[in-house]
């Protein structure tokens, strides 16, 4: 915990565990960690990283934007086994240079297309730009707006807990995310 009075300490999914968000500033980090979490908290810029518990980390975009803050990214994401990268569905752009994700060959980066609900949304391109930068499928495609995948996305990583090998967990779950491998 970081000590912060705001962050909501009641765990609604205590097997939801041991992830951090990534992300580009405003690709919707913020946004999915409350929705992942049930929580009701008010949504506010991310302006310093946020513990919750159960080691879920929701980092704040110029981790991403600034290379400057590149090493305490690696530094925040060390002791976190799940890296969850969010890819605004908006948005072709990559932010990060390739491979500063795998940087620990031991980290699961799962691929997470945001804001599918926007009207200029491109989850196809938004799907190619994570296979094009070494994230593996699945990815799921999100909003908050709606609550598309939200649900999938939280049973996924749930999954990853009950069976911390984690490979089993992708592929009985491959099949709920929408985009597979073959596609990219």
């Amino acid at each position: 915990m970081s000590g912060n009075p705001d962050v909501n300490e009641h765990l609604v999914h205590p097997d939801l565990a041991d992830f951090v968000l990534v992300g580009d500033v405003g690709s919707g980090k913020t946004a999915l960690t409350l929705a992942l979490l049930e929580s009701t908290d008010e949504l506010l810029k991310t302006q310093a990283v946020v513990f919750h518990p159960s080691h879920i980390v929701d980092t704040p975009g110029e981790f991403i934007s600034r290379p400057a803050y590149y090493g305490a990214l690696l530094s925040t994401i060390a002791e976190i086994d799940t890296v969850v990268y969010l890819q605004p569905a908006n948005s072709r752009a990559f932010s990060l240079p390739p491979g500063l994700l795998q940087v620990y060959p031991d980290k699961r980066v799962i691929g997470v297309v945001s804001k599918t609900d926007l009207p200029d949304a491109d989850t196809e391109s938004a799907c190619r730009v994570l296979a094009d930068h070494n994230i593996s499928p699945p990815y799921f495609l999100t909003s908050t707006a709606t609550g598309e995948g939200v649900a999938d996305l939280r049973s996924f990583l749930i999954s990853l807990q009950t069976s911390k090998a984690g490979t089993g967990a992708r592929e009985a779950h491959a099949e709920r995310a929408v985009a597979s491998e073959s596609e990219y």
